[in-house]
């Protein structure tokens, strides 16, 4: 009788905690946040200054230091992902400790909960983004019983695939923004003449990501289907037409389909010759189309707590609770921008 007695003042001591109905003021729920939301930094900034909690995987290229770390919706990646030719993330969230705390590297899937910050930060690596998750903590996810969707996923961010399609959209970017690029001459730093953006694309193009060898899309197709064959059938049409999108906008280069212009503001505005694309505004306004569709695939792959689940850790919870006061009151104890510059140099034979 006494047991029943005690066991029943635990439970009427638990009632309000869990129900959130103590006299304490009532705290907000923590949001969950996915990558796919993140597509839409309007959405993003509704979470701003309140407590959020999102899983994901740590890149390597966190800091040593574990004041902060990128994260990622697939594992093994290093270098966090951004806007093509930019310094902005994408598909990639940076998230800071609490003060005085540090991460330590995991290579297991983790579940982050912070605050929702907004702002205009740029990072130690050169990263920029406008918002980031503060004061955080971190406790690995149980994978163990993933879905087959999901070990897809992984066999496929094993590989160098998704690197890969990045650097493909840095070749699409500079098809259509060459004109705006840089690069060192013989008598200092010039924008791109067409000529020198066909040497890029043709001759050192490969290496510097602004160009490819033969076959290259259909490489990248060859190693997607090498994980499996239809899977991923989205991401395949993706690349096809980034391969169509690739030919039309290299014909137009090859064509001549662009105009001289003088600048006299900018990057230099000394009035030195400057080219425009004859159709930019379709050229980039397709490329930006083909990227969006890309990330917001990419974003689409992740793991997610159900709601089932969200059910099985509170009851466990409950469960262990009840067990450990009833246990411990047994022994008379209650618990208490666009970097555009092209990375070589070499003398323009104009």
């Amino acid at each position: 009788m006494k047991r029943f007695l005690i066991l029943m003042l635990c439970l009427a001591m638990l009632v309000p905690v869990l129900c959130g109905c103590g006299k304490q003021e009532k705290e907000e729920p923590t949001k969950m946040l996915s990558f796919s939301q993140a597509q839409s930094v309007e959405e993003m900034q509704t979470y701003d200054g309140q407590k959020v909690t999102i899983i994901g995987y740590m890149s390597t290229l966190s800091p040593i230091s574990g004041d902060f770390m990128y994260l990622m919706n697939l594992p093994y990646q290093s270098c966090p992902f951004c806007v093509p030719n930019t310094t902005q993330l994408s598909n990639t969230m940076a998230v800071y400790a609490k003060d005085g705390q540090e991460f330590e590297f995991t290579d297991s899937a983790i579940q982050v909960t912070g605050v929702m910050e907004f702002g205009d930060y740029t990072d130690e690596f050169g990263y920029e983004y406008s918002y980031r998750i503060k004061d955080a903590e971190f406790s690995e996810v149980d994978t163990s019983d993933m879905s087959e969707k999901l070990k897809l996923w992984q066999q496929l961010a094993s590989t160098d695939v998704i690197s890969d399609v990045y650097s493909m959209y840095e070749y699409l970017n500079f098809l259509c923004y060459w004109p705006s690029y840089t690069a060192a001459f013989g008598d200092g730093e010039d924008y791109l003449y067409p000529t020198d953006a066909l040497h890029f694309i043709q001759d050192d193009g490969a290496q510097y990501n602004y160009g490819y060898v033969e076959g290259y899309f259909d490489g990248i197709i060859s190693e997607i289907k090498s994980v499996n064959e239809t899977a991923f059938d989205d991401l395949v049409a993706n690349i096809e037409n980034a391969k169509i999108f690739a030919a039309n906008a290299l014909s137009e280069l090859e064509a001549g389909n662009y105009t001289q212009v003088d600048e006299y503001g900018g990057a230099f505005g000394d009035g030195r010759q400057q080219y425009k694309m004859n159709y930019s505004d379709e050229l980039e306004a397709e490329m930006e189309k083909l990227y969006r569709a890309f990330s917001e695939w990419l974003s689409g792959w992740e793991l997610k707590q159900s709601k089932k689940d969200a059910e099985i850790v509170f009851l466990r919870l409950f469960y262990l609770t009840i067990y450990g006061l009833s246990f411990a009151s047994s022994f008379g104890a209650m618990p208490a921008a666009r970097a555009h510059r092209v990375s070589a140099a070499y003398e323009r034979a104009n």
